[in-house]
C-alpha cells in the first residue's frame, strides 16, 4: 500500500526573532534618514535610490526571520526540509521509517538520548513528538516535530511491524476517517491474488 502525505508546518517568532527583526527595521530606519539628510547636498536622485534600496533589503531580511517545516511522507521515507522566507528550502533529515524505534510525544525541554536531535516544530510546545532512528552517518538520530494525524498515520505505517504492533493504539487513534484498514487492504490484496492466478483445466 503506498503512502503518502505533506505537512506544512509554521515556526512561532521567538524572542530572538522578534529582536532581529527590531535591529533590520533600526538600521534602516537610521540609513533612510541619513539618506533624507544628505538630499540638500547632492539633490534627491541619489538618497531616493538609496532609500529604495534599504526599503527593498529591509523587506528581504524580513522575509528571512519567517521559518516553515515541510514533513513529507513518501511510502518508508520521512523527509523533513526547513524553508526560509518562502524562498529558501533545506534538506535537514531523511528518515527510514523502518528504523524507527521510538515514537512518542514530548515535553518541551526534555532530554532526548541521542547523538544527534534535529529540532523542527513550531515552539509553541503543543503536540510534539519524538522519534529515534539509526542513521549510519549520525549513529541514534532524534528527530522532535509536529505531525498532524495524517503524518503520524503514514509514518507508523511504514515502521517494522515488531515496532509498529507496539503502537497501535495510536495507530488506531490517528487513523484517517477515509483511510484504509491495513489488515483489509491486505486481505482485499491477497483475494485479488487468488483471483487472477489461473487454474489449470
Amino acid at each position: 500500500m503506498d503512502r503518502f502525505s505533506e505537512q506544512l508546518l509554521s515556526k512561532q517568532s521567538t524572542g530572538k526573532d522578534t529582536l532581529i527583526r527590531i535591529l533590520y527595521v533600526a538600521a534602516a530606519a537610521l540609513l533612510a534618514s541619513a539618506a533624507i539628510a544628505a538630499i540638500p547636498f547632492i539633490g534627491p536622485i541619489v538618497p531616493i535610490a538609496v532609500i529604495a534600496g534599504v526599503i527593498w533589503a529591509l523587506v528581504w531580511l524580513m522575509q528571512g526571520t519567517f521559518t516553515e517545516y515541510e514533513y513529507i511522507v513518501t511510502n518508508d521515507d520521512l523527509d523533513i526540509d526547513k524553508i526560509t522566507g518562502k524562498r529558501k528550502r533545506k534538506r535537514m533529515v531523511t528518515v527510514s521509517l523502518s528504523k524507527v524505534k521510538e515514537i512518542s510525544e514530548y515535553v518541551s525541554g526534555s532530554e532526548i538520548d541521542a547523538d544527534v536531535t534535529v529540532m523542527a516544530h513550531d515552539e509553541t510546545g503543543v503536540g510534539m513528538y519524538y522519534l529515534i532512528c539509526e542513521i549510519a552517518e549520525y549513529g541514534r538520530v532524534a528527530v522532535v516535530f509536529n505531525p498532524d494525524k495524517r503524518t503520524l498515520y503514514n509514518m507508523i505505517g511504514g515502521f517494522d511491524p515488531r515496532v509498529r504492533n507496539q503502537y497501535s493504539e495510536l495507530y488506531s487513534k490517528v487513523k484517517p476517517a477515509d483511510g484504509p484498514d491495513e489488515e483489509e487492504t491486505q486481505e482485499t490484496q491477497e483475494n485479488k491474488a487468488e483471483t487472477d492466478t489461473p487454474t489449470e483445466e
